[in-house]
């Protein structure tokens, strides 16, 4: 469930850190996905991908057709607080509900309750997966989270390679930060919610406060099943676990973007960024250190370092990835490895790690437009994606799996 967004403060705290907007003389580009794997409905990454690049080509459109960037930015907060936020989060649960052929509906609007929900699924059958596949359960609470920190991720790339302006992306930045740090936050107060289930259980949502839910079944795994968790209802060790998570979410505030500084110009052929941040696990948390190069306008390249912990150990990871690489003219490609060690089974409790690693490969047939018109260029994307059993924030299965993917991108003047 999803609290409003703290608007104003957001507003207040951030508005001077992108006064200076960087023109950009290369054409906006924005990717698309079509069909993920597995295809059923959308999966988190679809969404996820889609939505950003639909974010920025209509905030372009408002911006562009408005004569004050005041009231597009005041219109643009408000869509991201009381609309687009609500809708991606929730989406990012239903996902994992998709991904393990359980039906579910989204009901991404405020209700009168302050919350949206995903709705539509027994009792008997959230208790069944949370006896079954206690990750995915847990998961299930923190997808929503997961969706929003992958977004922030994404939004910090388009940045510092310098695919798009300033304006068109800071509010869905900004908004979305500070809706994390407000969810993370509830971890430091003594903050009961105070709602009863529905007495129809397929009008409940799946998981009550993500948050919360998320530190009892962790701790708690076999407790008698009800969905609603409240502060109250916690033991002292899963309140400590809140205050964890609470004080690392700090972390996602150690990036220049905040400040409205994209990247940093070292020398003619080099800009770089680097920022922190930190999210929920299956079987815990992680904090991640990124680093981002853009070299001669030709290189984008990102890489990572990830901590993962479950109840008291720690596990190492790490990633890096190419994109947009021009093997020729007619071809581009995105590729990204990862490696990890995470906790046998996704198990919270055990020292046992288990390596892993993954490999998401797409390959891009660019077809180049006259400069007159606004479509500079036009690619077809086919790619698929590797991993072993492991946690990889957006990817939908949890187990080995062999994934393809179709999309489809454009660049625009």
């Amino acid at each position: 469930m999803k609290k409003t967004v703290l608007i104003c403060i957001t507003f207040l705290f951030a508005s001077h850190g992108f006064t200076q907007d960087s023109v950009i003389q290369e054409p906006t580009y924005y990717p698309l996905i079509l069909m993920d794997s597995p295809a059923r409905l959308f999966t988190m990454k679809q969404v996820n991908q889609n939505y950003i690049s639909l974010y920025r080509f209509g905030s372009e459109k408002l911006h562009s057709h408005l004569k004050s960037d005041k009231i597009a930015d005041l219109i643009e907060i408000t869509l991201a607080g009381l609309l687009y936020m609500p809708l991606t989060h929730e989406e990012g649960h239903r996902s994992i509900l998709t991904a393990k052929n359980i039906g579910s509906i989204s009901q991404p609007y405020i209700n009168s309750k302050g919350a949206a929900y995903v709705v539509g699924v027994t009792d008997s059958t959230l208790k069944n997966l949370r006896d079954t596949d206690l990750p995915t359960y847990i998961r299930l609470h923190t997808a929503g989270l997961e969706s929003d920190y992958m977004l922030t991720k994404r939004v910090e790339q388009i940045a510092a390679f310098e695919m798009d302006e300033k304006l068109h992306y800071k509010w869905e930045y900004l908004v979305r930060k500070f809706s994390i740090m407000q969810y993370f936050a509830f971890g430091l107060f003594k903050l009961d919610i105070n709602l009863d289930e529905e007495s129809n259980e397929l009008e409940r949502d799946i998981v009550g406060h993500d948050i919360y839910g998320a530190a009892k079944h962790l701790h708690r795994p076999v407790e008698n099943f009800y969905r609603y968790t409240d502060y109250s209802d916690l033991t002292i060790e899963e309140k400590k676990f809140l205050k964890r998570t609470a004080y690392r979410s700090f972390f996602n505030l150690a990036n220049p973007l905040i400040l409205g500084m994209n990247n940093f110009k070292l020398n003619d052929n080099l800009k770089i960024n680097a920022n922190m941040g930190y999210a929920l696990a299956p079987f815990g948390d992680f904090i991640d250190q990124t680093f981002l190069l853009k070299f001669k306008n030709k290189l984008n390249i990102s890489f990572y370092l990830r901590e993962y912990q479950n109840k008291e150990n720690w596990f190492i990871s790490s990633g890096i990835g190419i994109y947009n690489f021009e093997i020729s003219p007619a071809f581009l490609t995105d590729v990204e490895v990862h490696f990890w060690h995470q906790p046998e089974q996704l198990d919270f409790n055990t020292a046992k790690s288990k390596p892993g690693g993954a490999i998401d490969f797409t390959l891009k047939y660019k077809t180049t437009r006259s400069t007159t018109s606004n479509l500079q260029a036009f690619s077809f994307d086919a790619g698929f994606t590797f991993k072993t059993a492991g946690f990889l924030p957006e990817e939908m299965y949890l187990e080995k799996h062999l994934g393809f993917q179709i999309g489809a991108s454009v660049w625009l003047f």
